[in-house]
Parts: C-alpha cells; structure tokens; sequence
C-alpha cells in the first residue's frame, strides 16, 4: 500500500487525493468484512437457538398428543365397558 501511495504522490494532489481514496475505500472494505463476520455470528447464534426452541416445541406437542391419545384410549375403553355391562344388565 505504500508504494501505491509514493507512486500516487507524484501526480500531486490528484495523486494524494486518489491515493485517500483508495486508503478510505480499503478501511470500509476492511470494516465492512468485520461486521459481515459479527453478523454472520449472530445470525448462527440465533438460528441454532430458533432451532433449539423448535426441538423442544416439537416435544412438547409429542407428549401432548401422546397424552390425547391415551385420554382417548381410556374414553374408548370406559364406553366399551358401559355397552358391555348394559348388555349384561338387559339380559
């Protein structure tokens, strides 16, 4: 960088004023991959913890359609029972 900066200087200063603008383009250039990187970070951080939270709520639903399932279960069970001992009792 700084012999573009020794050979820019010769033009003078349009050669001075190329040069700053090449240096303020690499700074942004520079900064701007930082942030990229930071964001990058944050996005994978909270991404994983979406996908976390989305693993428990998938869980969370198992159960609760396990816990339906049996309830239905027990309520199919008790009217067979009642059909049977009504029949029981008719006869």
């Amino acid at each position: 960088m700084e012999s573009l900066i020794e050979s820019l200087a010769q033009y003078g200063p349009l050669g001075l004023w190329t040069a700053s603008l090449l240096w303020n383009n690499w700074q942004m250039q520079k900064e701007r991959l930082k942030r990229n990187a930071e964001y990058s970070k944050a996005l994978s951080y909270h991404q994983e913890f979406i996908v976390m939270k989305l693993v428990e709520q998938e869980h969370m639903l198992e159960k609760a359609l396990e816990k339906l399932d049996d309830g239905l279960d027990k309520i199919r069970q008790k009217e067979i029972e009642q059909r049977i001992s009504k029949k029981i009792k008719d006869t």
